[in-house]
């Protein structure tokens, strides 16, 4: 299993689409840090710097019509684990080394394991890497360093990180698996992140509007029962758990 991981290891560190959309993530993700770090340091001139101030470099978008990190990493995120995945098992159909693969003297769910495994340490070194600059870039741009709760909690965000966007990749290496045709698989991926990150959330206000509907705008009430239903609902979605 090893074996195969290092091997898938030096395959996905030398793909040039994972090079090239590792990096688009990071470009967005740079812009987005340095405009909300102006933002932040702008709006902190003259008076006395609250706490946690470090994670709205995180937290914050600079703008209503764009995403801070945190938001582009849950919404984009699951891409890089797609692409690292749907051609996992049904590549090695097309090529066929499959049949030579599991002909060697080693477990077949070693061959699947060792293919997980090197795509989770992949993310991990891409997240990790992504993490700690756009952190120095937060620290030059608004000279705050973060306390140990700070640290704690962007540890904590990473490691979750890590598993949301291997969660994906595990979805698309079963679709490699299910499918023959690559194509089809990544279709099949790319589908089912486009409906649980974009539609559930519609899917949430229209089906809160049905059953617990705001008769009366007036009504704490009401407003309180529909925004608890569409928060149960979207909850479905990946990005909003």
């Amino acid at each position: 299993m090893w074996t195969i991981c290092r091997k898938e290891l030096a395959d996905h560190f030398s793909s040039t689409r994972f090079l090239i959309l590792f990096c688009l993530i990071l470009m967005v993700a740079l812009v987005s840090t340095y405009l909300a770090a102006a933002s932040v340091r702008e709006a902190l001139e003259g008076t006395s710097k609250p706490s946690q101030v470090f994670l709205l470099l995180f937290t914050t978008p600079f703008s209503e019509k764009f995403f801070s990190v945190a938001q582009f990493i849950a919404f984009f995120g699951p891409l890089l684990g797609i692409i690292m995945g749907f051609d996992a098992i049904n590549r090695e159909r097309q090529h066929r080394t499959l049949a030579k693969l599991v002909s060697q003297p080693i477990f077949r769910d070693a061959v699947i394991n060792g293919k997980f495994l090197a795509g989770a340490f992949t993310i991990s070194i891409a997240l990790l890497s992504l993490l700690l600059l756009l952190s120095g870039i937060g620290l030059m741009a608004v000279g705050v360093v973060p306390g140990q709760e700070e640290i704690g909690r962007l540890v904590l965000y990473l490691i979750i990180s890590i598993a949301y966007v291997s969660f994906w990749m595990g979805l698309a290496i079963l679709f490699s698996i299910l499918f023959r045709s690559l194509a089809t698989s990544a279709l099949a991926s790319v589908a089912l992140w486009i409906v649980f990150s974009f539609f559930i959330g519609l899917a949430s206000d229209l089906v809160a509007g049905a059953f617990a509907p705001v008769k009366n705008p007036r009504d704490p009430e009401e407003i309180v029962a529909n925004h608890r239903l569409a928060g149960a609902i979207s909850l479905a979605s990946p990005a909003v758990l």
